[in-house]
């Protein structure tokens, strides 16, 4: 009997470029070594389990990366759009949005030598506030959207999160079932057919540790150590777990089951209200 499918996805983004930006660092959008330690110890697990992953690349970072954008897709999987400057749909408008994309966009295809056709919003950031985001994500040729996550760091989320994708409009919605944060924490729950999963390359390989500048402030230091304290903790739980669903799904890409959405959950369709809300 073949294994079930879960759909493997990674926000490939800089750690170091958005931790420096929030400490208030001058100079915080340089590139980082890390960012290339980590993918290449990535791409060799994934290589090591039979699997592929849909890379949502982050298109500041694909700018100081196109070579190791290059060599994601070389081995296999598909490159997806994270938007260019890792800012929340929420504090941008429609105009500002579809210019992040459009930018974003052209970087990614560049690199990746194809458009990517689906999208997943930092930090989850398509709530009640912004239902029209869905119109301008169809309107720039997106095929699927995957920024839905039931979880409470999420302000003001859609409401009840399905756990199956759902076909919302033009796009179908792959919401997140759970990824590195949560594996961190919990074991991986009953996982269905199709369900999505999510990680970053900060999360695997050796323990993170903060690259500060030489004039970084007492403050800034303790908050990078914050930063630092949480993501490693518990960090060896996330490739161990990894490891253990692998053994029993197949993980692949999303590009690899959109033919099937229609056939497993073509009738799964849902509407926003005027409240914003799932109906």
């Amino acid at each position: 009997m073949e294994k079930p499918r879960l759909l493997l996805s990674i926000d490939f983004e800089d750690w170091h470029q958005l931790v420096h930006r929030r400490l208030g660092f001058a100079g915080w959008d340089r590139p980082h070594g890390a960012l290339e330690r980590q993918t290449s110890y990535l791409l060799d697990l994934l290589d090591d389990l039979g699997a592929h992953a849909t890379f949502f690349l982050l298109g500041m970072t694909v700018d100081n990366h196109r070579d190791l954008v290059a060599e994601i897709v070389r081995r296999g999987h598909e490159p997806a759009c994270h938007g260019y400057a890792h800012a929340r749909v929420y504090d941008q408008t429609a105009d500002e949005l579809r210019a992040d994309l459009e930018r974003a966009v052209d970087v990614i295809a560049d690199a990746a030598g194809r458009r990517p056709v689906a999208y997943r919003a930092p930090a989850f950031s398509i709530n009640r506030r912004t239902p029209w985001a869905y119109d301008v994500l169809a309107a720039a040729g997106f095929r699927y959207d995957s920024s839905q996550f039931d979880s409470p760091r999420v302000p003001d989320r859609l409401g009840d999160i399905p756990s199956e994708p759902y076909r919302l409009g033009a796009l179908w919605e792959l919401p997140v079932a759970g990824g590195g944060s949560y594996w961190r924490l919990l074991p991986p729950r009953d996982l269905r057919e199709l369900a999505v999963l999510y990680f970053h390359p900060y999360e695997f390989g050796a323990g993170l540790r903060a690259e500060l500048p030489p004039g970084a402030t007492a403050k800034q230091r303790l908050g990078a150590a914050k930063v630092v304290l949480w993501r490693n903790a518990g960090r060896g739980l996330v490739e161990r777990r990894l490891r253990q669903v692998a053994r029993t799904h197949r993980l692949v890409p999303y590009d690899a089951a959109y033919g099937d959405l229609d056939r497993l959950y073509g009738t799964r369709t849902r509407a926003l209200s005027q409240e914003g809300v799932l109906v």
